[in-house]
């Protein structure tokens, strides 16, 4: 079992489907369903760990309004609400569209969200013994940074979702601290493999760069030169695509710490994405490690390696 602290905001969501993108205009829907549910960065990636056997420690703002106590009253009963877990004005939140073959759209919205607004103090406390520090690639993270590595000397995985230009200055304190980093094919100006090679080469304190892909799986790229393909599985319908790149990005840790071999790590990681997207929200119906074992034993995973050199 891991300790990870991890650093991101927790957003309530509202869901709802739509028939296909880009919307057309009507004054009046009345959907199919709608869900109410907490999802965000730091509570997708942090329930993952913990279905998966983890210790996750939530480091997060939560407003006292009517939606914090929503997101507190889940937080507890996921045993997810320690010390971490910090007063904010207001919170975050986001409604996510989603289309009939899973593919989402967010609309995220946060107050109260500045670095500022969180004591330094708690972070420590929560990442003093951990094995591992996930911070959030935006804004509210970058002062953890700092802390985690220099401080702390903890190393540190990041998701930069779809913000990862190599030549953006603002995103540079990221690449710079990461051990671990993983990003969307989205908005990719390069292949994976050219992306990875890139970071590899430029950041060599960074161990393992990923790209999430999808349909078409993940890219994995490791220091010692080894360039790991691994193709997407589905064992169940995909309904909802909204947190799988968290899904993805938490299981490959979780396997990381345990065995210390990366591509075994990224597989499972893969199969866990792919089951997750069958269920309904972002943090919905994560398999636990024992789970994810049996479903190994049953769908083999198409897996090459080559170079990045």
């Amino acid at each position: 079992m891991s300790q990870i602290t991890v650093v991101g905001m927790t957003r309530l969501a509202m869901a709802m489907p739509v028939d296909a993108f880009p919307l057309p205009y009507y004054s009046y829907r009345r959907p199919a369903w709608m869900h109410c549910a907490v999802v965000g960065g730091a509570y997708n990636v942090a329930s993952a760990l913990l279905a998966l056997g983890d210790e996750p420690r939530v480091c997060t703002l939560v407003g006292t309004d009517d939606a914090g106590e929503v997101i507190r009253a889940r937080l507890r009963r996921r045993g997810l609400d320690g010390r971490g877990v910090v007063n904010a004005r207001e919170s975050a939140k986001t409604v996510i569209l989603i289309e009939p073959d899973g593919r989402v759209a967010r609309n995220a919205w946060a107050v109260g969200g500045s670095t500022d607004d969180y004591p330094m103090e708690r972070f420590i406390e929560q990442a003093v013994d951990a094995d591992l520090a996930v911070i959030t690639s935006d804004a509210f993270g970058e002062p953890f940074l700092h802390t985690a590595k220099e401080l702390l000397n903890l190393p540190v995985a990041v998701d930069l979702h779809m913000a990862a230009d190599l030549g953006d200055e603002r995103q540079r304190p990221w690449f710079e601290a990461a051990d671990v980093l993983f990003r969307s094919h989205e908005r990719l100006s390069c292949t994976p493999a050219e992306w990875i090679r890139d970071v590899l080469r430029r950041y060599p304190g960074c161990r393992v760069a990923a790209v999430g892909r999808a349909e078409e799986g993940c890219v994995m790229g490791l220091q010692d030169g080894r360039l790991v393909t691994i193709e997407a599985v589905t064992p169940r319908p995909v309904r909802n695509t909204d947190g799988a790149g968290d899904a993805l990005f938490a299981s490959f840790l979780h396997g990381w710490l345990a065995l210390g071999e990366p591509v075994e790590a990224l597989e499972s990681a893969v199969l866990f994405a792919g089951w997750k997207i069958g269920g309904d929200t972002a943090a919905d119906r994560f398999l636990t490690a024992a789970e994810l074992a049996a479903l190994r034993r049953v769908y083999s995973l198409r897996t090459r390696v080559s170079t990045w050199r």
